[in-house]
């Protein structure tokens, strides 16, 4: 399964670098080792982000365990397709929450540190999300493509005018 090892090594890159930025980012940047910007507007949206990214994080988290039925303690380790809750307006919300997290923490912080670490933890979540997509085909065949073609990997706006309709 290489596109499934692929999907997870960008996953953990991921969440190395977020985990490395807010590490820094709360320990010698408090401690006044290098600048930051301190723009409270900016500071404001970034708090206001972790709102819905923990929506999609933990929202996904608690979706996965409860429909998805995994047989380990891994609740991504899911053995049936899962089109419910918010994988109902995104294909990958935990990947898509990290994300705006990561930016989140951009806007918080604001170094230069930050911005590098969040843009590249960013990016690994988005390529990570992208090729689960290869890997939930494999799993799951027509039924995921069907479901691609219904929910966007990311769009929530797009997500949420369809399940209006």
């Amino acid at each position: 399964r290489p596109e499934f090892a692929l999907s997870e090594i960008y996953m953990h890159i991921g969440l190395g670098t977020f985990f490395t930025l807010l590490t820094l980012e709360l320990t010698l940047a408090e401690l006044g080792v290098w600048m930051r910007f301190d723009i409270l507007w900016l500071q404001a949206i970034g708090y206001i982000l972790y709102i819905p990214s923990g929506i999609l994080v933990f929202g996904s988290m608690f979706e996965l365990k409860r429909k998805g039925k995994p047989e380990t303690a891994d609740p991504t380790a899911t053995t049936t397709f899962v089109d419910t809750g918010v994988y109902r307006l995104v294909r990958q919300p935990m990947t898509l929450g990290m994300a705006i997290w990561s930016i989140a923490l951009i806007l918080v912080f604001q170094s230069f540190l930050s911005i590098i670490l969040g843009v590249l933890s960013a990016f690994c979540f988005w390529m990570g999300a992208r090729k689960e997509v290869e890997h939930n085909i494999k799993k799951f065949g027509d039924a995921y493509k069907e479901y691609m073609k219904k929910v966007p990997m990311w769009n929530v706006f797009n997500g949420l005018r369809k399940v209006k309709r």
